[in-house]
């Protein structure tokens, strides 16, 4: 990704208004990312600070990022020293991928401090970093003796900026790039990645399309501010401040919208893998393994119900003039079809014991039926679950993920580790709307919210909404009475979109009063059915959801 200085110096010049703001709350968002809330200006904004191999950034995000619900001890670390700090400054270093922050603030003992919270935003090699107004570091989320560039990021050393020997680009003016190439004898690519700082091979790429390298590389340097998704020579997908020369797949009107919606979903799934030793593959796995089983029942199947011409064979055998007779094979009449056939005998046994084997295997495979279609029935029920725990787990939280891994343990798919800590039971978190009149729609994501929501939480006459026929959330409509064509109709929506069908059109949603929804006997509680149901027609509208408010 093209996450480089420049595009950094845009980000931080985006975010100046956050000047003056006060750290009011700080939350970890999995193992290396921290939502950082300020207030400024009577609002609350949320930044995002990344600090993980793949997905190291810092913006301003409007994406509900889930707190973990024990924060490590370098969180309350940072909670403990600078939560309630303003700041006071926000400053690139040079035009290197590094933000300062500049706290000021009182500590435990009243006094007023000035910290500085250092950020470096580099891939693998990202950190955040807190020192006191002389750079001594007080501590750091990674801890490095002598880590790149030959520093010492550990608590009591005095923290040092990377050296890179490069010229800073930004403020230089045409004349002064043509003259460093000149100086330095500026021909390639990799000559310019080697002496200018913050610069991308994106950005030194597009600027050599013609023989006027340093105007390209100053006109790019201070090109107007239009955010893109683009993509790239190997056709996947990039982002920057501006297009340059790529083909534009989605324009934005700032850069934290860009980075909301570029890493927000790729950034989740990678934290539910690690969080759930990657428990998406272990589901795919079981859906594999159900449908295989299915398919084999399928064949014996077959089979099995071919069991009547083994009884017309004990039948014949039994006419056979010489019952005591041993041999390979026996020529008979079978007046069934009219005409002699030829049946394959065990020689070692007597044409009466063949008989009797042939009798056997009819009866046995007979029998087998009823067992191969219980083995079906139970094949299906696991495909249909597994199923529905791929959808729940393809637009869920983490702490949603963590549910369904409970479930899962629960249900003794998967083993609880000897180490792991017991877990205080929590009532579930569910997702709820707020409609204009002050009315409630509650979402369940998992099949322990849906439970709950449609078992425990909503009276029996509230609306229950869900998508007709295929896999999706429980919605409850927390209205008994009366309800207007606007209540139904963004409950449907949800319904809509909270299930397999978010992306068409014109879906049908049932919906029933919550004392008409009833569990199957014998299936698991995520599965129910419903009577006096009523019909609509809705497409989901992601527009219509964005407006709505939750219920925090």
């Amino acid at each position: 990704m093209s996450f480089d200085g420049l595009l950094l110096n845009r980000i931080i010049k985006e975010i100046n208004f956050l000047k003056t703001g006060r750290i009011s709350k700080i939350n970890e968002s999995g193992n290396t990312d921290f939502i950082f809330t300020i207030r400024v200006n009577r609002e609350n904004y949320n930044l995002m600070l990344s600090f993980s191999s793949e997905y190291s950034r810092i913006h301003i995000t409007n994406k509900m990022y889930d707190s973990v619900l024990t924060p490590k001890s370098f969180t309350l670390f940072l909670r403990k020293h600078i939560e309630g700090y303003f700041i006071n400054d926000i400053k690139q270093y040079e035009n290197d991928r590094i933000v300062v922050f500049d706290l000021i603030g009182h500590n435990e003992l009243e006094d007023l401090c000035n910290k500085k919270l250092i950020c470096e935003i580099m891939g693998r090699y990202s950190n955040l970093i807190l020192t006191d107004e002389n750079y001594v570091i007080i501590d750091s989320l990674k801890h490095d003796g002598v880590g790149e560039y030959n520093r010492t990021i550990l608590p009591n050393a005095i923290y040092q900026y990377p050296d890179n020997n490069k010229i800073n680009p930004i403020d230089l003016k045409l004349e002064d790039f043509k003259r460093i190439s000149l100086e330095k004898g500026l021909n390639t690519p990799k000559d310019y990645l080697n002496c200018y700082l913050g610069l991308s091979m994106h950005v030194i790429e597009n600027s050599f399309i013609n023989d006027y390298v340093d105007n390209n590389l100053y006109n790019y340097i201070n090109i107007e501010l239009k955010p893109v998704i683009f993509k790239n020579k190997k056709g996947k997908l990039d982002y920057y401040y501006n297009p340059l020369n790529e083909e534009i797949v989605k324009e934005f009107n700032n850069l934290s919208s860009l980075l909301d919606y570029f890493y927000y979903e790729e950034d989740l799934k990678a934290k539910i893998k690690l969080k759930t030793n990657d428990l998406s593959n272990f589901i795919n796995k079981q859906i594999k393994k159900y449908e295989a089983k299915l398919s084999k029942l399928e064949k014996e199947k077959i089979e099995a119900l071919d069991n009547e011409e083994y009884r017309i064979k004990g039948e014949l055998l039994l006419s056979y003039p010489s019952l005591k007779e041993k041999c390979n094979y026996v020529d008979i009449y079978n007046y069934y079809i009219d005409k002699e056939i030829r049946i394959n005998l065990d020689p070692k046994y007597t044409v009466l014991d063949n008989s009797n084997k042939y009798f056997k295997k009819y009866q046995k495979m007979k029998t087998s039926l009823k067992y191969i279609e219980e083995q079906k029935e139970i094949a299906q029920s696991e495909i249909n679950y597994f199923k529905l725990l791929k959808y729940q787990i393809s637009d869920c939280s983490i702490n949603e993920a963590l549910e369904i891994q409970d479930e899962l343990i629960n249900n003794k798919y998967l083993f609880k580790h000897s180490d792991s800590k017991p877990k205080k039971k929590q009532k579930p978190k569910l997702l709820t709307y707020i409609l204009d009149n002050n009315t409630l729609i509650t979402v369940g994501k998992n099949n322990l919210q849906n439970e709950y929501l449609t078992h425990k939480l909503a009276l029996p006459n509230e609306m229950w909404f869900h998508i007709k026929g295929a896999e999706g959330s429980h919605v409850v409509l927390h209205n008994c009475g009366e309800l207007s064509e606007e209540e139904i109709r963004t409950s449907a929506i949800l319904a809509a979109y909270y299930s397999t069908y978010k992306e068409s059109s014109s879906v049908a949603v049932d919906y029933t009063r919550v004392k008409y929804i009833k569990k199957i006997p014998g299936k698991r509680n995520c599965f129910v059915t419903y009577t006096h149901q009523h019909t609509i027609y809705i497409d989901p509208d992601i527009n219509i959801i964005e407006k709505l408010k939750v219920k925090k």
